[in-house]
């Protein structure tokens, strides 16, 4: 399942890049896989996202995750300003052909 997340950050991205990276372990264990995370352009603290998560259960287990929300919350994640929003399975990504964003 996709789920597009907002979240306000209150350390700008790179603090919550660098946890991210620090987690993998816990993004196994919840099934997710970013499709797309960043930043708008002129707001470095407007994070949005693209999330797959394996199942529904996946995403239950992460949002109960109190472990991984003080981590998040250590990075800058205002969590109490996050927005998910399920989409459809009838998405599509990568049309017609894969970017590279580097």
């Amino acid at each position: 399942m996709l789920v597009v997340t907002t979240i306000r950050l209150s350390k700008g991205f790179q603090a919550w890049k660098d946890m991210v990276h620090a987690i993998e372990d816990k993004m196994k264990e919840h099934g997710m896989t970013f499709v797309f995370a960043g930043t708008e352009k002129d707001d470095d603290s407007m994070l949005h996202t693209v999330i797959h998560f394996e199942s529904e259960e996946h995403l239950k287990r992460f949002g109960a995750d109190q472990e991984l929300t003080r981590l998040r919350a250590e990075a800058g994640a205002m969590v109490e300003t996050g927005t998910f929003t399920p989409i459809t399975n009838a998405a599509f990504i990568n049309y017609p052909k894969v970017l590279n964003l580097d």
